[in-house]
């Protein structure tokens, strides 16, 4: 069932999850999302699956990915190959001009690795502010 078929009251509750995790609710609001929540089976999965997805992001903040060791071995490799397959396998060739195929490839993968986490902070900030615009909004 999509949000759109939800009782009025799940609908809200539901807009109001995301508030509730993050502290954002107190008093009379808060203990009307929580009490919604011990009555209504269907918003509380929903929460905790929200919970989960929350700590999952969470751990991957607090634990930078780390790359498997063979990854450069293996890229460096392709790289050395004659023709088209090694240039097509191994985009970071020359992408640093003049560099060597070694610091293209740590270049190209910082950058993945910081536009991740840029991401991810700008989509954090976007949800915040949207709770803000409808805290005060109400």
């Amino acid at each position: 069932m999509d949000d759109t078929q939800l009782p009025r009251f799940c609908r809200e509750t539901r807009g109001q999850l995301l508030a509730l995790m993050a502290g954002e609710l107190s008093g009379w609001s808060e203990r009307v999302v929580r009490r919604h929540l011990r009555r209504c089976s269907d918003c509380a999965a929903e929460f905790a699956r929200q919970e989960r997805v929350n700590d999952g992001l969470s751990q991957l903040k607090q634990q930078a990915p780390e790359p498997p060791p063979e990854l450069l071995g293996d890229l460096l490799a392709q790289a050395r190959q004659p023709g088209w397959r090694g240039r097509a396998a191994v985009p970071a060739r020359g992408a640093v001009s003049g560099a060597r195929p070694e610091l293209s490839v740590a270049f190209l993968t910082l950058g993945a690795l910081a536009t991740t986490g840029v991401g991810w902070a700008a989509w954090k900030s976007s949800r915040a502010a949207a709770r803000r615009i409808r805290s005060h909004a109400d």
